[in-house]
């Protein structure tokens, strides 16, 4: 919404509150007061049993932080037509509403909670009728229905944004080094094959060996192709061959007679040459796309970064699977720019791109998103493994010089702080977590690695 919309909606609800005088807009505030927190727990009761609504919240979330929230909503909302300060109520709700389009919560559930609250008003009112109190539910339910209004304006226009977003996104990653991937998976995904026939043609017995949905090719797959060719039917049918090979692979693990071994062997070779032939079939696609690179260490840049967060915590929270992130920011930066030149600046920035890229897995992300600060973004990763990610990438920096055109050569040295996903559906939330990180290995003397509480 545009400062002009925000303040139309600004007079419309001091218009509201001028329809009733100061002694009911007290009590109206009163009321909220006095009843907020059973207001806030019907709305939660609603949200927990409906099955649409279940997905994103919890209880122990709703408890530990949304309560005090939506209680605090309530008041603030309501104190509104006592201290007059209805831009400050408009940009509050306006607020509201990008976080849900951000965590992806409908609007019509929002308003499903809204009549909640509305409907238990009317009942508490019930309970100890007075005259004055019909005027009073009146301005309440305006004011929550005017409230819901902003919220969905400022939710539908966010949502048609990251929708735009998305489409690109899909369109950008399915095109995003496609030659390099094509071979890297199709090699990734015959070390796994060949891995496991060497493993059992050596005669081993009681050996382990990785399900192909979390190899080097299957984490690629489920989270970077997968929706990157979304909506092709070829990919519910390689998720669906993948998940297919994990049984299988599962069955080879705990079999003891060699001929059902090797007609198992067979199945997921069979099952294998399936995915590489309907991978290809994805990749042949030709079209331009509008980069979302950077283009200096050709990371992947802002553009995309909320979108892609977005969506691994989704994954994440369906199959309650670990997700972190590393924020990491070169130390003393515009040293090496005032000292070495801007060029050797941009040598430190690009040997920073390789470092993150050959640090992780194909299903990992790794952005540029300021001027010497990037983010890995690790799925399917506890802090364990960020943290040993973490340390094999400040300590290469550290000990591997950047040599000028000039023929000087320099060290520089990064600090890194990680965050695991909590739970929250705001991805917000998780930034600020890897940033706040970030903020205290700095703090301890930078050049070192600091795990998020």
């Amino acid at each position: 919404m545009n400062n002009e919309c925000m303040a139309m909606l600004a007079e419309q609800w001091e218009h509201i509150c001028q329809n009733y005088s100061s002694d009911e807009l007290l009590q109206a505030f009163k009321f909220i007061q006095d009843h907020s927190l059973i207001l806030v727990e019907e709305f939660y009761k609603k949200m927990l049993v409906e099955k649409e609504s279940a997905e994103f919240f919890s209880d122990e979330l709703i408890q530990q932080r949304l309560l005090n929230t939506l209680n605090a909503w309530l008041l603030e909302s309501f104190s509104v037509g006592i201290n007059k300060r209805y831009s400050e109520a408009v940009k509050k709700q306006h607020m509201v509403g990008q976080v849900h389009a951000r965590v992806g919560i409908p609007s019509w559930l929002i308003m499903r909670g809204v009549c909640e609250i509305e409907r238990k008003v009317f009942e508490l009112v019930a309970q100890n009728p007075q005259h004055h109190m019909i005027t009073i539910c009146s301005y309440i339910v305006r004011i929550m229905g005017f409230s819901t209004e902003i919220m969905c304006r400022s939710y539908e226009a966010n949502l048609e944004k990251n929708n735009d977003i998305k489409h690109s996104y899909r369109l950008f990653s399915a095109m995003q080094d496609v030659a390099v991937q094509k071979d890297k998976q199709r090699g990734s995904l015959l070390d796994w094959e060949n891995e496991l026939m060497f493993k059992v043609f050596s005669d081993n017995t009681g050996f382990n060996h990785l399900v192909l949905s979390k190899s080097e090719f299957g984490l690629w797959f489920i989270h970077k192709a997968a929706y990157a060719f979304a909506g092709s039917e070829q990919v519910d049918v390689i998720i669906g061959r993948i998940h297919e090979v994990d049984q299988l692979n599962q069955q080879v693990l705990v079999c003891t007679e060699k001929d059902k071994t090797i007609q198992l062997i067979q199945c997921i070779r069979e099952k294998n040459r399936e995915i590489q032939h309907l991978v290809d079939q994805l990749f042949q696609v030709s079209e331009y796309i509008e980069s979302g690179n950077d283009s200096l260490t050709q990371l992947l840049n802002r553009r995309y970064l909320n979108t892609i967060i977005s969506r691994e915590i989704s994954f994440s929270r369906k199959n309650n699977a670990p997700l972190s992130l590393l924020a990491i920011d070169a130390d003393h930066f515009k040293r090496i720019n005032d000292k070495h030149g801007h060029a050797a600046g941009d040598l430190a920035l690009q040997f920073m791109g390789e470092v993150l890229v050959e640090s992780v897995k194909g299903s990992d992300y790794a952005f540029r998103v300021g001027g010497e600060e990037f983010l890995l973004l690790l799925v399917d990763s506890d802090l364990t493994r960020a943290q040993e990610i973490a340390e094999t990438i400040r300590k290469r920096v550290q000990e591997t010089p950047i040599r000028t055109i000039a023929g000087n050569s320099f060290n520089f040295t990064v600090s890194i702080g990680c965050s695991l996903y909590d739970g929250h559906p705001d991805y917000k939330r998780f930034l600020d977590a890897a940033d706040s990180a970030l903020y205290a290995a700095k703090n301890n003397g930078r050049n070192n690695v600091y795990l998020g509480k």
